[in-house]
């Protein structure tokens, strides 16, 4: 049984954006990329953008229901970590190549928020049609 929810919806489009920008991040562009892109990334943090869409990815075609949402919860909290240890640490302890600016502390705590945000509510949808259920 496939449902189509907001939480599928969302995971999906954050999946195929972070694998997007991910693999544009390898193209010199003044968007993402290089240091003098908006947002500078390297090819650490660029392939560290496509492996997290594709979990994205995984989560919107590979779970549903219940865990789902937990799935769309679960990467809110992933994604509040990176904007936590990124935020401390602006090159992740040298593993980036590039110093994270405004923007990209504030894409992970969009990501981080939206994600938690769909993730609570796909939930406790959820939980209350399968209350619905047991009522009748």
């Amino acid at each position: 049984m496939r449902t189509n929810t907001i939480a599928q919806g969302w995971i999906a489009l954050a999946g195929i954006v972070l694998i997007a920008v991910g693999l544009i991040g390898f193209i010199h562009n003044p968007l993402v990329g290089t240091g003098d892109a908006l947002i500078p990334t390297g090819s650490v943090h660029n392939v560290i953008h496509v492996l997290t869409g594709l979990l994205a990815l995984f989560i919107a075609f590979g779970t549903r229901g219940l865990q789902q949402a937990n799935a769309v919860i679960g990467f809110g909290v992933l994604y509040a970590a990176i904007f936590i240890v990124v935020l401390l640490s602006p090159t992740l302890f040298g593993l980036f190549e590039f110093q994270a600016n405004i923007f990209l502390h504030a894409i992970h705590l969009a990501l981080a928020v939206v994600s938690l945000a769909v993730g609570y509510m796909a939930r406790n949808q959820f939980a209350g049609a399968l209350n619905s259920r047991v009522s009748a």
